[in-house]
């Protein structure tokens, strides 16, 4: 009797520990550090690994605003969780999302997974966020991802790995573009090619407007060549390398660039040369560029209606912010771009008969 009472005791005793340690074990899930994963081998993604990612992401953007379907798009082991959980609660400052691009950076597997569970990827997660202020954020973040079953909707967030600050791209107003207001100064060059009419932009670039001004009054690029002329790109010209010349400014010497986000290198865009930040002389270029690079306008976050500009027009974007514009051709581009195809060597430079600046005149538009 006395044995049947200690095993009931026993068992009385070894019941509970046993119950709790198994409720413990299903409430406490395991916390994976996906930072600390050991890589094995690394892919090119293929269209299906695109497709998918795109479609996390584009859930992601769809439910921006709703709690309960982000959710399912997280990584519930992820030790970083509760950062992906802010980093998504902080896309409901805006009223839209829109995706712009979903792009798999890099695709890999990791030790210790079985087959449908050691796929990992870093996508790169491009959108426009608009305001409730209607403005339009352009952000690119970088993002984890894990592979955690064996359906396309298995791709899950386990965390944030670069997050942008955000560049403001709403529209601007686009006055380059505009025609001149009647009785507003406006400059004509008269060349071997034809003539060009350009806007100037004093209220904007006022240093490089009133040197390249004073200069031309004073005869200083009169009969003067582009010396350098790409065909698709620009034209060129300036003072005479290694003489007194070739640095000369009515500033006694180099000035500084004077950016303005309003303008931009659009075809047909007046812009100072340089060689490097605040090194500007009498060197200036006329963009003739008919096209734009995609690449360049990817890298760059511009006003919406900027970069539809630029696709429409040609230019080239990647020049913004580092060359000061401070002119446009509104008329005579035509000139401009017979002085472009002219035969040149490897630098750009015209074999022989070099188009010229015949004269500079200010006028008063009519």
């Amino acid at each position: 009797m006395k044995k049947a009472i200690s095993l009931a005791v026993a068992l009385s005793l070894a019941v509970p520990v046993m119950s709790t340690t198994y409720v413990s074990a299903l409430t406490t899930p395991v916390v994976h550090d996906y930072n600390k994963e050991i890589q094995v081998n690394q892919f090119r993604p293929h269209g299906g690994d695109k497709a998918e990612v795109a479609e996390v992401l584009t859930a992601l953007v769809k439910n921006f605003a709703n709690t309960k379907e982000l959710e399912k798009l997280l990584a519930q082991d992820s030790a970083l969780k509760d950062g992906v959980k802010e980093y998504l609660t902080g896309l409901s400052q805006f009223k839209e999302i829109k995706l712009v691009e979903s792009k798999v950076e890099k695709l890999y597997t990791v030790t210790d997974y079985d087959a449908y569970n050691k796929y990992r990827a870093i996508v790169k997660f491009k959108y426009l966020g608009y305001t409730k202020d209607n403005k339009v954020i352009e952000k690119t973040d970088y993002i984890g991802l894990a592979k955690l079953g064996k359906e396309a909707t298995d791709w899950k967030l386990w965390g944030v790995l670069w997050k942008d600050t955000g560049i403001d791209v709403s529209d601007v107003k686009l006055v380059q573009l505009e025609k001149p207001a009647k009785g507003e100064e406006i400059c004509v060059v008269t060349t071997d090619a034809g003539v060009i009419k350009i806007r100037l932009f004093p209220d904007k670039a006022p240093k490089a407007v009133k040197n390249f001004k004073e200069l031309a009054q004073k005869g200083f690029y009169n009969d003067r060549a582009f010396h350098r002329v790409i065909n698709d790109f620009m034209i060129q010209i300036g003072g005479q390398e290694g003489t007194e010349e070739e640095n000369e400014t009515v500033f006694g010497g180099e000035f500084e660039d004077e950016f303005n986000k309003d303008l931009f290198n659009f075809r047909g865009a007046l812009c100072m040369g340089n060689a490097g930040p605040n090194t500007n002389t009498n060197h200036f270029y006329i963009v003739q560029s008919p096209k734009v690079d995609q690449e360049y306008l990817d890298l760059s976050a511009l006003p919406l209606n900027a970069e539809a500009k630029y696709k429409e027009i040609g230019g080239r974007a990647y020049l913004d912010m580092r060359h000061t514009v401070f002119g446009q051709v509104f008329e005579g581009i035509e000139a401009v771009d017979k002085i472009a195809i002219q035969k040149t060597d490897e630098n750009g430079k015209p074999i022989q008969n070099a188009m010229k600046i015949l004269k500079v005149e200010f006028v008063k538009y009519q």
